[in-house]
């Protein structure tokens, strides 16, 4: 069973957002550095230019862990810009995927 994770992290101006995103370009190599694949969706909100929400999506626990792991690692620099953090987990009961997309 996979395992979904929201985060919403709302930061003091819209300018923090932009970098945290920029940031996050380099969390694709990082992880493939570390021989983990990920699925992942970074969005910023339409209403509110200044928050971020990210969608993981993880096999089972130990995909999870392992993942977090190496992000823990490189969110040093992010968590400086001192984002209000939600995080919601779920397992994930359906997964429905229609033709392409992204």
């Amino acid at each position: 069973m996979s395992i979904v994770r929201v985060t919403v992290r709302t930061f003091q101006s819209a300018e923090h957002a932009t970098l945290f995103t920029g940031i996050s370009a380099n969390i694709p190599d990082l992880l493939k550095k570390h021989g983990l694949m990920a699925d992942c969706r970074i969005a910023r909100s339409q209403e509110k230019p200044h928050e971020i929400i990210s969608i993981w999506v993880y096999e089972d626990e130990a995909h999870m862990e392992a993942v977090r792991k190496v992000l823990a690692e490189f969110s040093k620099f992010p968590n400086s810009l001192n984002p209000k953090e939600v995080a919601y987990q779920a397992d994930v009961l359906a997964s429905i995927q229609v033709g392409g997309g992204g």
